[in-house]
C-alpha cells in the first residue's frame, strides 16, 4: 500500500500539471527516484522502469485515457496507448518499442526511452543493416556507435506494410556528450520522421516538445 500510495501520488502530479512540467522537472524526478534508492540500497545498478513510467502516463493524460491499463494496452475509442508491445520487423525479427500510439491497427507515433546516450556495439546481424551503415558512414571513422544509432536501425525495423508512415521520437533523460551530439545531428538530417528530445536542463514543457514533434490530436489547456 506504501508504493502504491507513492506511485499514486507522482500519477496525480503529472495529471496536475500535464501542461507545465517542464523537460527538466521529469528529468528531476527520475533522478531523485535514483537518488532515493542509492541512498536506501547504496546502489541503482539495473534499475529500470520509472523513465518508462514518467513518460507512459504522461502519454496516457495528455491523450485523455481513463480506462484501466489491460495487456500492455489502453485505448479511449480513438488513439490505443501500448508500453512494451510486440512487433514483427522488416528483418522477420520481433521488437518491443518502449511506447507506440495507434489508430485504427496502425502505428501513428512511437516513443523509445533512453536513461541516457552511450557507447553501443550492434549485434552481429544488425552490423549489416543498410541504416546503421549509412549513419556510421556519416559519423566519420573516428566516431563511436551509440544506442541511438542503434535504436533508429530497431525503429525502422518496424516502418513496413501498415506501420510505415508513423513520426517517432527518442526521449533521452540525461544531457548528451559532445561525442554523442554529432549522431543526433545526422540522424534529425537523414530521417525527417525522427527525433530526439533531451530532458535534463531542457526549460521547455514536455507538452511543447511532444506537440511540436509528435503532431497528436491533443486537447489544448
Amino acid at each position: 500500500m506504501i508504493f502504491k500510495s507513492a506511485f499514486n501520488d507522482l500519477d496525480t502530479y503529472l495529471k496536475e500539471y500535464l501542461y507545465t512540467v517542464t523537460c527538466n522537472d521529469l528529468f528531476n524526478l527520475k533522478k531523485d527516484f535514483y537518488q532515493t534508492v542509492e541512498a536506501l540500497t547504496g546502489s541503482t545498478a539495473n534499475l529500470t522502469g520509472i523513465t518508462e513510467l514518467l513518460i507512459f502516463r504522461h502519454l496516457y493524460h495528455t491523450l485523455g485515457m481513463t480506462a484501466p491499463i489491460f495487456n500492455k494496452t489502453v485505448s479511449n475509442g480513438k488513439n490505443q496507448l501500448s508500453i512494451g508491445k510486440r512487433f514483427m520487423g522488416k528483418n522477420g525479427r520481433p521488437q518491443e518499442p518502449d511506447i507506440v500510439i495507434e489508430r485504427n491497427g496502425s502505428i501513428t507515433h512511437l516513443i523509445s526511452i533512453k536513461n541516457a546516450l552511450a557507447t553501443n556495439s550492434p549485434k552481429s546481424f544488425e552490423k549489416d543493416s543498410e541504416v546503421i551503415k549509412n549513419l556510421m558512414s556519416k559519423n566519420g571513422p573516428n566516431q563511436v556507435c551509440n544506442n541511438g544509432i542503434v535504436d533508429i536501425h530497431r525503429i525502422d525495423n518496424i516502418r513496413h506494410e501498415q506501420h510505415e508512415d508513423f513520426k517517432s521520437i527518442t526521449v533521452v533523460f540525461s544531457k548528451v556528450p559532445d561525442r554523442h551530439q554529432r549522431a543526433i545531428d545526422i540522424i534529425h538530417e537523414a530521417y525527417n520522421w525522427h527525433r530526439f528530445i533531451i530532458l535534463e536542463n531542457n526549460p521547455k514543457t514536455f507538452m511543447e516538445e511532444i506537440k511540436k514533434h509528435l503532431p497528436l490530436l491533443i486537447p489544448e489547456g
